[in-house]
């Protein structure tokens, strides 16, 4: 299941059923699971951990050092969960502190020459799509959409279920559930394809709906806002998680 002209380390640690293509190569103590493909000419550097029945695309480099000068060469890591398409030439560094890592979770589609950088955390469910770039670390949250060519700043959050479309700077947090598109970003409305995709409830969705008419279109203090929020809106576990998203944001909101 090597190819020939693979390059394995003996330190490597390879699971059942793992194909490993042309050129490609695996550095010192990587750990890779179960039925993996690693296509040719990827680079898979030490210090990453790959859960089981992902794809990893042509020339795709994992682990690498992280493109950040205060980084001193500390043993760090990139664990990558399971069930993940990886496409062509995604490039995924390691965190630049010694002893922590960039993290993928599972069930995500991560698409052609995206740019994943150290210390990002991606949840599951997370489509990424061709050329996003995404700076330090950056949090996504579950079911997110990030689209193609958009680039986001460092320390931004992505929340649940939010759409970011394509070609735009991102250097304020993503609220659940919202879509965030043009120049300079601004939110035009509910997720509403994505919501009913995941299989939102039409009650859900009409009380989400009411949370961003609050939060977005009655011009209120953000505080103010989360208060009525609490006040009139039914605290289903969406609207809660709404509102502690907006109030541990730190880079502050798109509204």
């Amino acid at each position: 299941m090597i190819h020939n002209t693979a390059i394995v380390s003996q330190e490597a640690k390879l699971g059942k059923n793992v194909k490993v293509g042309p050129f490609a190569i695996i550095d010192g103590d990587v750990v890779i699971g179960d039925n993996v493909e690693i296509g040719p000419k990827v680079h898979i550097l030490d210090g990453t951990i790959i859960g089981n029945n992902n794809y990893i695309g042509e020339g795709t480099l994992i682990g690498n050092a992280p493109q950040d000068l205060k980084y001193k060469g500390g043993r760090s890591f990139v664990k990558i969960g399971n069930n993940n398409v990886i496409r062509e030439y995604v490039t995924i560094h390691k965190s630049n502190t010694e002893g922590k890592s960039t993290i993928v979770g599972d069930n995500n589609f991560i698409m052609t020459m995206a740019h994943i950088a150290h210390d990002c955390v991606i949840g599951n469910n997370v489509i990424i799509v061709n050329y996003a770039g995404l700076s330090g670390h950056i949090h996504i949250d579950d079911y997110a959409f990030v689209s193609g060519l958009t680039a986001i700043h460092q320390n931004v959050r992505i929340g649940a279920h939010a759409m970011v479309g394509g070609g735009v700077r991102i250097t304020k947090d993503v609220m659940p559930f919202v879509m965030v598109s043009e120049e300079p970003a601004r939110v035009f409305g509910l997720n509403m394809v994505g919501l009913k995709r995941r299989g939102f409830s039409a009650g859900k969705i009409a009380i989400l709906e009411k949370v961003y008419k609050i939060f977005f279109r009655e011009k209120l203090l953000l505080k103010d806002a989360l208060t009525k929020i609490e006040k009139e809106v039914e605290q289903i576990d969406e609207v809660k998680y709404f509102i502690e998203f907006a109030k541990n944001s730190k880079r502050g909101l798109i509204r």
